[in-house]
């Protein structure tokens, strides 16, 4: 049945992609939940039915240079840095704690020719980006952020860490790699990873959260090996409480994202009663529902969807249904209560 839907969809206008969307949305039950035997009592700090985690994938111009989606990598940065700002007020505004899985580079001031050299490069491939010649770094501008804005971001972080919400920082590779077995060689995982936690270590940042660039998928070991405690998974499941892989990290699946296609056509009513669904189902059967996003997502979503979409669950909050936090939140939750 699945493999017929991607044919189908395949087919189809973007119009029609969303109508179909809608259709298999309302129809199959989703979202999907992951059951569990936990006691309801002990998953959440306050003995909340549900969770919620937003998470932001901060990359910039680094996520698009290879796309096969035809936007402008540094259109992106640069909508990307002036969406910042706003998305850290709003959530501030509702006291909503955040995980901005940051790509690694973002965190330098400025850089040089020959400062990444010693890093093993990952070879050519044409997967879910076209990487077909030439070598990963040749975008970076190798100066710094007042020249090449769209390449470091270090003010957007100290932003971030600035805010009167207590948000994450967490990895989301040094350079957007594509992270899976198949594409990335464990060599080039590793020094990804400790480029990661060097770049981070001047803000005092423990790096313990990960978001597969792309949500591709693999070399888990390297993350043990460097510390990390939880990563973001796209699973068959929608809405689940985390839970262990076979190298005793946390995996927090993915539930779904807060923007979508415009070409869709939805309106923003039923996309919000989508979103809720999320949330109010995460409450019910006591998962959480783990939402992300692009910062360089159209404007028309901060306006119209986020603010809408916050004040509800901070209303399931105050209700004493919801819990909303990070993924470090709750990965040291778990592992401080030993839940899991």
């Amino acid at each position: 049945m699945k493999k017929l839907y991607g044919r189908i969809r395949n087919c189809l206008d973007d119009r029609h992609k969303g109508t179909l969307s809608k259709l298999a949305f309302t129809f199959s039950n989703r979202p999907y939940v992951r059951r569990d035997f936990i006691n309801p009592a002990l998953k959440f700090p306050n003995k909340e039915n549900g969770g919620l985690i937003i998470s932001a994938d901060f990359e910039m111009a680094w996520a698009w240079r290879y796309t096969k989606t035809g936007s402008d990598h540094i259109d992106k940065g640069r909508i990307e840095r002036q969406n910042i700002p706003g998305i850290v007020d709003l959530l501030e505004k509702y006291n909503i704690p955040a995980t901005f899985a940051t790509v690694g580079h973002l965190f330098l001031e400025k850089c040089r020719h020959g400062d990444h050299d010693w890093m093993a490069r990952i070879p050519h491939f044409d997967d879910h980006w076209k990487f077909i010649s030439g070598d990963w770094f040749d975008h970076d501008p190798y100066t710094d952020f007042n020249d090449a804005p769209e390449w470091y971001a270090p003010d957007l972080i100290r932003m971030i860490l600035g805010s009167k919400v207590k948000h994450e920082i967490a990895s989301h590779t040094f350079t957007h790699i594509d992270f899976s077995y198949r594409n990335c060689p464990s060599d080039v995982a590793d020094d990804e990873l400790r480029a990661c936690l060097s770049a981070a270590a001047p803000y005092g940042i423990r790096l313990e959260s990960m978001v597969f660039p792309g949500g591709t998928y693999g070399n888990v070991e390297i993350l043990k090996n460097h510390g990390f405690q939880i990563y973001r998974k796209k699973d068959k499941f929608e809405l689940a409480y985390p839970y262990r892989d076979e190298q005793g990290l946390l995996v927090t699946a993915s539930s779904g994202c807060l923007e979508y296609n415009l070409k869709y056509g939805w309106s923003a009513d039923y996309f919000l009663s989508r979103l809720k669904k999320y949330v109010l189902k995460a409450i019910e059967t006591h998962t959480i529902a783990h939402l992300w996003f692009h910062p360089s997502l159209d404007y028309y979503f901060l306006e119209n969807i986020f603010p809408k979409f916050f004040e509800f669950a901070v209303t399931h909050r105050e209700k004493g249904d919801l819990w909303i936090g990070s993924m470090n939140g709750i990965s040291n939750h778990i592992n401080k209560n030993q839940v899991v």
